[in-house]
């Protein structure tokens, strides 16, 4: 297939297309990338396409080939993206794995694809995990970013070789492979092709539909876990759309997030769950001034804690911020969409506590269904059952794991593992994951209400259980829970068990943030069962 008809689809030719466009876009960084020998935070599109070039030159000097498979496993910043698309541009298929994934997990997943490269940085490439060998054992060749260590290249030992030609994977080929959370052990391996990842997946976000997708004199500021095939859908829409500057963000930490938001004033910000959790005393300075300029905040991958949603739409200064929150799976991308006004977040504690609104269907792109977990027939409105979603941008399956792609795939549609409520008017609810649920209570929206009356700074993760109520784990300051304030935010709810109180650096989280609800099962509950099958989780 030509170059022209490839580039829409496909992330190795996407920065090289965008640079011949006539409309200048600045990237600020907010601290040089691994890549990039001159260390610069400040880069434009023609510099990223550069990048891109270079990195697949060092690649291809390195013997990778069309169809080879190249691990990215190395600290969290926008060239795992860059690194992805320059294998994607000489027809390899990255793989990526996120840099807080566990030692047994990383190992597991090398040992399923066999990457004839692993590209990493000297502090995973170091940890030899309980006495086991190097991870460089489980590879052909190892090549090290940002320090010489023994039997792994250097960028340097590659640096000046010819740029190859672009032979990138054709639209219905596999182009990448990207994990799940790994919330319930070890992550599954989801495989995309370049249609159901840039084609299909990102196209909505694509269109102008101000003022819920980018105008073009927005300054983005974005913080994602750069090897999530969320943030290849992201850079599509960004590159399209064309904000005028966006801020490329590795760090939450609010030393950095201050200076760099006060100086380049975002009015569109994406981020995790946790990185909202870390910027919130930001949020709470009112002399700050660091969200004023601020007209959408987005949030995906997790449910985001009322209060803190409250906190940020109320240190906007814009007459009408929207917090817009997106419900989806990697393996299906997008499937619904809410947005949340400063007055509906700041009256959310005058109302009754209520399953959690996730949004409608995206028209004519999903469809949403809701059926019984025993029979998969659909139940009717209002009724609790298995989410089943249909759309084009399912990817193609489970690598290596054809057994775990078919619990979930039935026919045409997919089986979420969520149970959620469908109203009359097409509304989607989640009540809890499956794996998690109780009937007639909802794990999640109870968290919602325990935090927004808790302290700050606390954090709360109901685990049902078969014979009982649900067992509350509270993550607090130094690991003590007032009991006054305990039971002022209990009064009036559901019966719960007594709670079990960690230190909130104790609460075990994947690589995106979310809580680890059978770790917390195993430790502290002596892995009991919980009321649901677990059977798609």
């Amino acid at each position: 297939m030509h170059r022209k008809q490839l580039w829409k689809s496909n992330v190795g030719l996407l920065f090289d297309h965008r640079a011949e466009l006539d409309n200048p876009m600045i990237f600020r960084l907010s601290h040089p990338l691994d890549i990039d020998p001159a260390g610069r935070t400040l880069l434009d599109i023609e510099e990223l396409a550069q990048l891109v070039r270079r990195t697949s030159a060092a690649l291809y000097a390195a013997g990778i080939r069309t169809g080879d498979r190249v691990a990215v496993f190395k600290n969290n910043h926008f060239d795992c993206l860059l690194l992805a698309a320059a294998a994607c541009r000489i027809g390899a298929v990255p793989v990526m794995l996120s840099g807080l994934l566990p030692d047994e997990a990383v190992r597991a997943l090398l040992r399923r694809v066999e990457p004839k490269l692993l590209v990493s940085d000297q502090q995973r490439l170091a940890s030899e995990g309980n006495g086991a060998s190097p991870l460089s054992a489980l590879v052909e060749q190892t090549l090290c970013l940002d320090k010489e260590i023994p039997q792994a290249l250097t960028l340097a030992d590659l640096d000046g070789a010819d740029e190859p030609p672009p032979a990138p994977r054709a639209n219905d080929e596999l182009m990448m492979l990207t994990h799940t959370s790994g919330t319930t052990g070890i992550p599954k391996l989801i495989m995309y092709t370049p249609d159901k990842l840039q084609g299909q997946m990102a196209r909505l976000e694509c269109r102008h539909l101000p003022p819920i997708t980018y105008r073009r004199d927005d300054t983005v500021a974005v913080f994602l876990p750069y090897v999530h095939a969320r943030s290849f859908t992201w850079i599509y829409s960004v590159l399209t759309l064309s904000p005028a500057k966006v801020l490329l963000m590795s760090d939450n930490d609010p030393e950095i997030v201050g200076p760099l938001f006060r100086e380049h004033q975002p009015t569109v910000i994406e981020a995790l769950p946790i990185d909202y959790d870390r910027m919130e005393e930001l949020a709470e300075e009112r002399r700050s001034n660091v969200f004023s300029s601020v007209r959408m905040f987005i949030s995906n991958f997790d449910a985001v804690h009322w209060s803190r949603v409250r906190t940020f739409l109320n240190a906007s200064r814009h007459r009408f911020p929207l917090w817009r929150d997106g419900y989806g799976q990697s393996e299906t991308g997008g499937l619904g969409m809410t947005f949340i006004t400063r007055r509906r977040a700041n009256k959310r504690r005058d109302q009754e506590p209520g399953p959690r609104t996730v949004g409608r269907p995206m028209p004519t792109f999903v469809q949403i269904k809701v059926v019984d977990p025993r029979t998969f027939r659909p139940v009717p409105n209002g009724t609790p059952g298995l989410v089943f979603a249909r759309t084009r941008a399912r990817c193609i399956g489970y690598f290596g794991e054809p057994e775990r792609w078919n619990e979930k795939a039935v026919g045409e549609w997919w089986n979420t593992g969520d149970i959620g409520i469908k109203t009359r008017t097409g509304k989607v609810k989640v009540l809890d994951r499956e794996v998690n649920y109780t009937p007639g209570i909802s794990c999640i929206e109870l968290e919602d209400v325990l935090v927004d009356y808790l302290p700050k700074k606390h954090d709360v993760a109901l685990l049902a259980v078969s014979d009982g109520p649900p067992v509350p784990v509270v993550a607090a300051p130094d690991g003590r829970l007032d009991q006054g304030q305990w039971r002022r935010a209990v009064r009036g709810l559901p019966e719960l068990a007594e709670p079990i109180v960690i230190d909130i650096e104790d609460m075990p989280r994947t690589g995106t943030g979310k809580i680890r609800r059978e770790e917390l099962r195993r430790r502290y509950l002596g892995g009991a069962e919980g009321p649901g099958t677990g059977s798609w989780t």
